[in-house]
């Protein structure tokens, strides 16, 4: 029996989701952390879904319980979903909870991934679909279902064959060829290219559809030129000999950079060398018959721009006579700029926000640390006064612990993690202030140069955070120039009257103000670009005093927390230019703020406290300093704990101190539980977060007061007397 538990707690330990076993009297059996966290010990083991959203799927989940039969419920707190799961064993039962809350919320990432890539998908210049072997439509893209008169959701009832007329029809497999379709309104005809692909171990087949054409021989000649010019992608003819240009629509002139000294020129003279070594493959297998279309990707040299990328279609246009001679190519051409533009700023975003979610979480983790060695430096610091050898060893912990302190504030800032406290401010007013400040930070060989007009307007920021971000960008335009230089710091208004890409930001509709900070300097190189607002990332590492690369990582972290956007353009050996947009106001806000400060009395009574923190430090220092002043302090290490001595002893205590990130249940849903039960008590929450991430940005929720970590001896005995002699 022994051999056979160990068992069965070694496999319920291998197990990621939460798990307990119970025997049919109710005794807890075995868990893992998890489940132990969850579950508990109580005889009711859903007690951390008492805040549940659906009160009548809780009631069957215990229902089922009670009588041991097998259920799985998904059931949705405030904050996470799980789907719980009872599952009957021959002595006993099986409970397991599976937190959904990361997949469900990488889920909605993805579902809005999916429809930004279906809209362009949708307007391509060229139809797509899908059938499976037999040529029924699987989906069809809105182009294509536009050409053959019919609604996307209905395109699925039919087949590839009963929108094509004529004897040709389109094969089962890998084809290419030109079909006649029944359009909804009158018949067309249009090149197709089809590849037969194999999935999960099914056939479907992927067609692409070129725009309608009257004759291959004639789609881009005078005989139909409204076509030509009028066509949705880019078109080009090109001599099948020398492979001279012999046409160009006027889409594809724009596209190339207006040029129009096109006609005559070799193909081979606009591409790069990739796009110069693939295409004579194609072109040959197009010349021996191999394929009757053939496509590829094609990058053309652009004079004084970047390059740019197509996706080409290729198409002999064949002389009418017997031996149907190839006299010319044509080339349709899609942009795959645009998509892979779209694409950068989703990894961008995707990458900006999962170093967020990392900077938060070491934030936290460290803010607990630091809670420790702060609070064990004050408590040393009672018995080693000034004059004590150690005295000055003490306070060197505690003072660099405090500026790790200011660090972290910063991670946060990046991490969306840290409330701003913003405020309406004439912009010009402003600099004016910040300007001399400036001039000190950078020193005397470097130049500032400034242009902030009068009437620029109002931005809505934090005043702190505002200076923060010009001396950061200040600082380190100063380090680029050690020999001296210019830094230029200027702004105008700026309309956006629909929404545009610069850089990596897609800057919406609105009136801003934008501010310009270049500098003369040595600039950054393209490879270190991308990485340049990435936490930790410096460009100058080796040299003395050079940080801790955040400075420009809590930069972005403040301007995109404001609403603004900010990106950076730069060439090596010339100089950096950093351009920020913050929204515009008009005026100031007329409504005065009113800060109440609480009168705390200098007598208190004794309290009991419950003190509940899953880190064994803070809890030890936290306990033993509330001890020290005379009060009564139960500890627990999690919610179910603190939970089990709510019901064991909960009108005796006046006060829940309870940290807020906790394995299982979290300090919030605790508080929320427990006011329920003890309407009367007091709490407080501690977080390495703010107090703004703490409330979700409410500021109504009165059930507890708030302490940020990392706090000192004083703070946390302050914080304590000033909620036990609040009145209710």
């Amino acid at each position: 029996m022994m051999l056979q538990n160990k068992w069965i707690k070694q496999l319920i330990n291998s197990e990621s989701d939460a798990r307990q076993i119970r025997s049919l009297r109710n005794r807890r059996i075995a868990d893992n952390k998890s489940g132990r966290l969850l579950f508990g010990k109580e005889s009711n083991p859903f007690l951390f879904l008492n805040d549940t959203l659906q009160p009548e799927r809780l009631e069957k989940l215990s229902n089922a319980y009670k009588k041991k039969c097998p259920v799985t419920v998904r059931l949705e707190t405030p904050d996470k979903t799980y789907d719980i799961s009872i599952r009957p064993l021959t002595s006993g039962i099986l409970l397991i909870a599976n937190d959904l809350s990361e997949k469900i919320q990488m889920e909605a990432l993805l579902s809005e991934e999916q429809e930004q890539i279906q809209e362009a998908w949708d307007n391509m210049p060229t139809g797509f679909y899908l059938t499976d072997a037999n040529g029924q439509f699987i989906l069809a893209n809105q182009r294509l279902c536009t050409w053959l008169g019919i609604s996307k959701e209905e395109i699925s009832k039919h087949s590839l064959s009963e929108f094509v007329k004529g004897k040709t029809q389109p094969a089962t497999d890998s084809w290419q060829g030109t079909l006649t379709f029944k359009g909804s309104t009158k018949s067309f005809k249009s090149d197709v290219i089809q590849s037969a692909v194999e999935r999960m171990g099914q056939t479907f087949l992927e067609g692409t559809v070129l725009p309608p054409i009257q004759h291959k021989a004639s789609n881009t000649s005078d005989n139909n030129p409204f076509f030509f010019n009028k066509a949705p992608m880019g078109i080009l003819i090109v001599d099948s000999v020398d492979l001279t240009i012999s046409k160009v629509n006027p889409l594809l002139i724009r596209q190339l950079g207006n040029r129009s000294d096109l006609i005559g020129l070799p193909l081979y003279n606009i591409l790069d060398n990739e796009s110069q070594e693939a295409l004579p493959l194609k072109l040959s297998k197009l010349l021996m018959r191999a394929q009757k279309f053939e496509k590829c990707e094609l990058t053309f040299e652009i004079p004084n721009s970047e390059n740019r990328t197509f996706m080409a279609y290729i198409s002999p246009i064949e002389k009418k006579s017997e031996d149907k001679e190839i006299i010319s190519y044509a080339f349709y051409l899609t942009d795959l700029d645009e998509r892979k533009t779209l694409q950068m700023q989703m990894l961008h975003a995707q990458k900006m926000q999962a170093m967020g979610q990392m900077a938060g979480g070491v934030a936290h983790d460290f803010n607990n640390l630091l809670t420790a060695i702060i609070g064990f430096s004050d408590l040393l610091l009672q018995k080693h006064k000034q004059g004590d050898p150690s005295f000055s060893d003490i306070m060197q912990i505690k003072n660099n612990a405090n500026r790790a302190s200011a660090l972290v504030g910063r991670l946060l800032t990046f991490s969306r993690k840290q409330p701003l406290k913003p405020k309406l401010l004439d912009m010009a007013d402003e600099f004016s202030d910040l300007a001399s400040l400036l001039r000190r930070s950078i020193g005397a060989r470097v130049e500032l140069q400034t242009d902030f007009p009068a009437d620029l307007g109002f931005v809505k920021v934090d005043p702190q955070q505002l200076m923060q971000v010009f001396l950061n960008l200040a600082v380190n335009a100063r380090d680029a120039m050690p020999e001296g230089g210019v830094l230029s710091i200027t702004s105008h208004v700026e309309t956006v009257k629909k929404s545009k890409t610069i850089g990596t930001e897609i800057i919406i509709p609105g009136n801003y103000i934008v501010i310009e900070v270049s500098d003369t300097g040595c600039g950054i190189s393209k490879e270190n670009l991308p990485r340049i607002f990435d936490p930790f990332f410096s460009t100058k590492e080796g040299i003395a005093g050079s940080g801790t690369g955040l400075g420009l990582s809590t930069v972005y972290g403040i301007i995109t927390q404001t609403d603004g956007y900010i990106y950076v353009t730069s060439t090596v050996g010339k100089g950096t230019t950093f351009t920020i947009y913050l929204p515009r106001f008009e005026k100031p806000d007329t409504k005065e703020e009113k800060a109440m400060r609480p009168i705390i009395p200098a007598a208190l009574q004794k309290a009991n406290i419950l003190l509940v923190e899953d880190e064994d430090a803070v809890r030890a220092f936290s306990a033993r300093v509330l001890k020290n002043k005379g009060f009564s302090v139960v500890e627990a290490c999690d919610a179910q704990e603190a939970l089990t001595h709510l019901d064991e002893k909960g009108e005796s205590f006046d006060l829940l101190l309870t940290d807020m990130m906790m394995p299982g249940m979290d300090g919030e849903t605790l508080c929320n539980l427990a006011k329920e039960r003890y309407p009367s008590l007091r709490v407080i929450l501690m977080s390495g977060y703010s107090e703004d991430f703490a409330r979700h940005g409410k500021d109504e929720d009165k059930n507890f007061s708030f302490l940020p970590k990392p706090f000192s001896l004083n703070q946390l005995v302050l914080k304590v007397r000033e909620v036990l002699q609040k009145k209710e």
